[in-house]
């Protein structure tokens, strides 16, 4: 379809729609006719569909600045001191906003709910070309979502300040099972002679001994198991219970 335009008929399309002549090459490789009205606005919506907000911001700072050269004003555009955003040359730049990758998750977040917005206008519409642009900015929103939050996950996860529930559960429920076999052995094996044993200093000295011994003996025979206990919490109980290596 290309060669059915010349040069310059592309130049007066470009100029009428505030394209480049490049961009309009490329629409109309891809299927674009600049001289149906129809089809040229369809491809300007794609276009406005597709825009990220970035790109939008830098558009609207072009067209700003471009009027004020029109008008023939001599204000500079270096950035100066002060939270203006006229001074700055920031146009209509909504604020930043909070920092780090909790707030870029929220905003992200934001961001594929209004795109899945607009292809359920799309979809009503029943125009393909929005269809289409709509339903790929969506996906690429919600691949970007899934990515995002599989990072802040697996940061927390690696940090240790989030763990599986299931694993807590089970990790303490050996840690009790470990206590409950060793107590039970330590009768088994020692509770005859505690009873021999008058004097309570001699009887508590003998008891703390023997149970250390018992229960370090346990905890050692469980780590050649299948414990369900990880590897951080088994450090964590070796140290609470005094447990020799």
């Amino acid at each position: 379809m290309a060669a059915l335009f010349s040069r310059i008929e592309v130049s007066e399309y470009a100029r009428k729609i505030g394209k480049s002549e490049r961009t309009l090459w490329r629409w109309i490789k891809l299927g674009c006719n600049p001289r149906d009205p129809k089809s040229l606005r369809e491809w300007q919506i794609r276009n406005q569909i597709r825009e990220t907000p970035i790109e939008r911001a830098r558009k609207r700072r072009r067209d700003n600045e471009q009027n004020v050269t029109s008008r023939g004003s001599t204000r500079p555009h270096t950035v100066l001191s002060g939270n203006s955003s006229e001074r700055s040359g920031n146009g209509d730049l909504p604020p930043a906003g909070r920092k780090g990758a909790a707030a870029a998750l929220e905003r992200l977040e934001h961001q594929e709910e209004e795109s899945h917005r607009r292809l359920q206008i799309a979809l009503i519409s029943g125009n393909l070309v929005q269809i289409a642009a709509a339903q790929d900015f969506w996906l690429k929103c919600s691949e970007t979502l899934r990515r995002l939050d599989l990072a802040v996950e697996t940061a927390r996860r690696e940090a240790e300040t989030q763990v599986p529930l299931k694993v807590a559960q089970d990790a303490q429920t050996a840690a009790a099972e470990w206590m409950r076999i060793a107590f039970m052995q330590f009768l088994s094996s020692e509770g005859v002679a505690l009873m021999g044993i008058k004097d309570y200093g001699t009887w508590k000295a003998y008891a703390v001994e023997r149970f250390r011994g018992i229960l370090n003996l346990t905890v050692h025979g469980a780590e050649r198991t299948c414990s369900p206990v990880p590897a951080w919490a088994l450090e964590r109980i070796k140290t609470a219970w005094n447990v020799e290596d």
